[in-house]
C-alpha cells in the first residue's frame, strides 16, 4: 500500500520529458559500474549548473521511481548537489546512515567538504549526452527525429530544450526554435577542455604512452560490448618519467577516455595505515576496490616504493620488503584473474622496480614518458590557454626547453592571473611574456666557449664514425634553470653493431669525452658542463668503463657482475677500489686519445666553432666537409 509520504512524492515530483529522459540516459550510462550494488555514495562532476536541476530529476527517476523508504519512512536514496549539503560531521553521519544510494553532483572539487569527501565512496565524470542519446530518447518516448537533428541538440544545454519543447511540438520544431534563438551571424563557440578532468586523445606529450592507451581504451570499450575477450587486452603498464611530466594525470585521462572509473592510491597510503599487516590489508582493500568497481583504472603511484627482493637481499629489512612484493604480486595476477581492471603504476625510478612485476598479466612493460620537444610543449600551452595563438610564438618555445608539463600548465595560471589584474579575460601574447623567465643572451666569451665543447664531440665523432654524426647545436639563450642539455648538443644516428666489441665501447668513451678535451686544449682547463648528473658526458663516460671491465669481460677479469640497485655501476665501484683504479685508467687513455686527435685537427676545431658561435647550428656535412679539406692541406704540406 502506498504511504501518504509516497503519494506525496510522486505529485512533487517533474514529469520526466525529453530532456529528463536523455539525462536519465546519461546518467545510466555514467554508473553502469555501480547499478547492480546495494549501498554506494557517488560524486559525479558536471562541467556547469546550467543543466544541474534536470541531472538531479533524471537521477531521482531512475535511482528511485518507487520512492523507496524504510520502515520509518526515511528515503533510502538521496540526489542532491554538494553546494546543498551544508551539515556539519555529525549530521551527515546521522544523514547518510539512512541512505543505502546516494549520487551528488558538483562541478568543482572545492565543492566537497572535507567531511563529505570521507563519505564519498567515487568520483564520476559525467559523461555528457551524445546524438546517440538523443536518438535513444526519442525513440522511448515515440518521437520522430533527424540525424542532423540529433546532433545538433547534442549541442545543446539540457534546460533549453526542456524550456523550448512543449507537449504539441515536434522535435523538428523544437530544433529550429533553438536555432532561432541561438546567434546566427557568428558560428557557435567551442566549449573550453575541462582542465580539470582531462581526456587521453586531448593531452600531448606522452609518446608511445598515449599511444598504448588510446588502444587500451578501444579495447575495452569492444570487451564492453562482447566484440573481445579479456584475455586479449593488456593488464597494465608502469609509467616512467621525471617529476611533473604528468604521471598522475594519464591514468585519469585513461579512465576518461575509457568512460570507466578511476581508483587511485599509493605504497605511502597504504603504509601510513600501520604496520606490516595493516598495510598488506589496505593493499587487498584498494583491489578489492577496483574489483567491485570493475571496470575500472587502478592507479598505484610511486609504484617503485614495494621494493625489489634483490636489492634489499641483504638488508635488515629483506624480509618485510620480500612480503610486501610478494603481497603484491598476488594481488597483480590473483589465481582467479582481475578481469575489468587495468593496473597503471608510476615511477620516477623504473631500475627499482622488482622484475616480477613486470611479466606478462601484471605490469607487463615499462613505458617511459619522453622530454617534451617543441610541439608537445606547444600543444600543453595551448590545451591551458585556447585563447592563445602559439603556433610561431618563438620566446615560449625557446625558454621552455626541458619544461615539463607541470611547469607549462603553472606558466598558463600566472599569464591568466596577470590578464585578470588588468581587467582582460583573455590571455594575449603579452601577458605570457611577462609570466615567463626574462631572456637572457650568452656572453660572447661564453658563446665560443659552448661552441669549442660541441665541436670538441663533433670532430671527434665525425673522425672515429663519419657516417653517425648528423648535426651540431647550441642554443642562443641562457637557458631559465641548470641543465647542461638544454645548452648544446651533438646528434649522431648511432647504431651499434649487433656483435659490440671493446673498440666500439672505446670509441664511444672517447667521443663523450672530446667536448672536456676540446676544453682544456683551448682553455687549459675544463668547465662543470662534462659533469654533474647521472645524464652527463662523464658520468655516461664512467659507467659504460665500468661495464666494459665488470660486465663484458674486457678487462683483465673474465669475473662479472651487473650491479645491484638504483645505481648499480656506482655500487660496483664503491665496493671495489681495483675496480675504480681500472676505470680511472680506461677514461684517461681515451681523453688523451681525444686530446690528440683534437690537437691535429686544432684548426678545424677552432674554425668550425668561430661558425658555430654565429650560426647555433652546424649540419655534419660541413664538420665532414672542413676535415677532409684539412686532411688535403696536410697531406699537401707534407708532400
Amino acid at each position: 500500500m502506498t504511504s501518504l509520504k509516497e503519494y506525496w512524492l510522486h505529485k512533487s515530483r517533474p514529469r520526466a520529458n525529453f530532456a529528463t529522459t536523455v539525462a536519465e540516459m546519461a546518467v545510466r550510462r555514467s554508473i553502469r559500474s555501480f547499478r547492480t550494488a546495494s549501498q554506494y555514495v557517488l560524486a559525479i562532476r558536471l562541467p556547469d549548473d546550467h543543466d544541474l536541476r534536470i541531472y538531479e530529476t533524471a537521477a531521482r527517476g531512475l535511482l528511485d521511481p518507487l520512492c523507496e523508504t524504510d520502515d520509518f519512512g526515511n528515503s533510502v536514496v538521496l540526489v542532491t548537489n554538494a553546494t546543498a549539503i551544508k551539515a556539519r560531521a555529525w549530521d551527515l553521519v546521522h544523514k547518510f546512515s539512512e541512505v543505502r544510494r546516494a549520487l551528488i553532483f558538483f562541478t568543482d572539487d572545492s565543492e566537497i567538504s572535507n567531511e563529505l569527501a570521507l563519505l564519498i565512496d567515487h568520483r564520476i565524470t559525467m559523461e555528457m549526452p551524445t546524438a546517440r542519446h538523443f536518438h535513444a530518447a526519442a525513440k522511448a518516448r515515440g518521437l520522430a527525429v533527424s540525424d542532423d537533428d540529433t546532433a545538433y541538440l547534442s549541442t545543446c544545454r539540457l534546460r533549453d530544450i526542456s524550456l523550448a519543447l512543449r507537449a504539441n511540438r515536434s522535435l523538428r520544431n523544437l530544433v529550429q526554435r533553438l536555432q532561432a534563438v541561438a546567434p546566427s551571424d557568428s558560428p557557435p563557440t567551442p566549449a573550453a577542455p575541462d582542465r580539470s578532468s582531462p581526456r587521453l586523445e586531448e593531452l600531448s606529450g606522452f609518446g608511445a604512452a598515449k599511444v598504448w592507451g588510446l588502444q587500451l581504451a578501444a579495447d575495452v570499450k569492444a570487451w564492453q560490448a562482447g566484440e573481445l575477450d579479456w584475455a586479449d587486452i593488456d593488464k597494465g603498464i608502469v609509467l616512467a618519467g621525471p617529476a611533473g611530466f604528468g604521471k598522475t594525470t594519464f591514468p585519469r585521462a585513461l579512465a576518461n577516455t575509457c568512460g570507466i572509473p578511476l581508483i587511485a592510491s599509493s605504497a605511502a597510503q597504504w603504509q601510513a595505515t600501520g604496520h606490516l599487516g595493516d598495510m598488506l590489508k589496505a593493499m587487498r582493500e584498494t583491489f578489492k576496490e577496483a574489483a567491485a568497481a570493475r571496470p575500472s583504472v587502478l592507479a598505484i603511484d610511486e609504484v617503485d616504493s614495494v621494493g625489489d627482493r634483490q636489492t634489499y637481499k641483504s638488508s635488515n629489512n629483506h624480509d618485510y620488503k620480500r612480503q610486501v612484493v610478494n603481497a603484491f604480486l598476488e594481488c597483480l595476477d590473483p589465481s582467479g584473474g582481475r578481469e575489468g581492471v587495468i593496473v597503471v603504476g608510476t615511477t620516477n625510478d623504473p631500475s627499482a622496480i622488482d622484475a616480477a612485476l613486470l611479466r606478462p598479466g601484471r605490469f607487463e612493460q615499462i613505458i617511459e614518458i619522453p622530454r617534451l620537444d617543441a610541439d608537445d610543449r606547444k600543444a600543453i600551452l595551448r590545451y591551458h590557454l585556447p585563447e592563445l595563438a602559439v603556433n610561431d610564438f618563438d620566446p615560449f618555445v625557446v625558454q621552455s626547453e626541458e619544461w615539463s608539463g607541470a611547469e607549462i600548465e603553472k606558466l598558463a595560471r600566472d599569464a591568466r592571473r596577470i590578464a585578470r589584474r588588468y581587467g582582460r579575460k583573455t590571455v594575449t601574447d603579452d601577458d605570457l611574456l611577462a609570466a615567463m623567465p626574462p631572456l637572457s643572451a650568452y656572453t660572447e666569451e661564453e658563446g665560443y666557449r659552448l661552441a669549442i665543447h660541441e665541436i670538441g664531440h663533433a670532430v671527434v665523432g665525425a673522425t672515429l664514425r663519419p657516417s653517425q654524426l648528423l648535426d651540431v647545436k647550441i642554443n642562443r639563450w641562457r637557458p631559465s634553470r641548470v641543465g647542461w642539455n638544454q645548452i648544446g648538443v651533438t646528434n649522431f644516428n648511432e647504431k651499434p653493431p649487433l656483435m659490440t666489441s671493446a673498440s666500439y665501447f672505446a670509441d664511444t668513451i672517447a667521443i663523450l669525452l672530446s667536448g672536456m678535451a676540446a676544453e682544456r686544449i683551448f682553455f687549459g682547463e675544463h668547465s662543470l658542463a662534462s659533469g654533474g648528473d647521472v645524464t652527463s658526458d662523464l658520468n655516461k663516460a664512467t659507467d659504460l668503463a665500468t661495464m666494459m671491465e665488470r660486465c663484458f669481460a674486457f678487462g683483465e677479469s673474465l669475473v662479472t657482475d651487473i650491479g645491484v640497485g638504483q645505481r648499480p655501476m656506482e655500487n660496483l665501484r664503491q665496493s671495489d677500489p681495483a675496480l675504480r683504479e681500472a676505470v680511472r685508467k680506461r677514461l684517461n687513455a681515451q681523453q688523451d686519445r681525444a686530446m690528440e686527435i683534437l690537437t691535429s685537427k686544432r684548426p678545424v676545431v677552432q674554425s668550425m666553432a668561430e661558425r658555430l658561435a654565429k650560426s647555433y647550428e652546424l649540419s655534419g656535412e660541413v664538420v665532414i666537409q672542413a676535415l677532409r679539406t684539412h686532411e688535403v692541406s696536410v697531406g699537401g704540406a707534407k708532400a
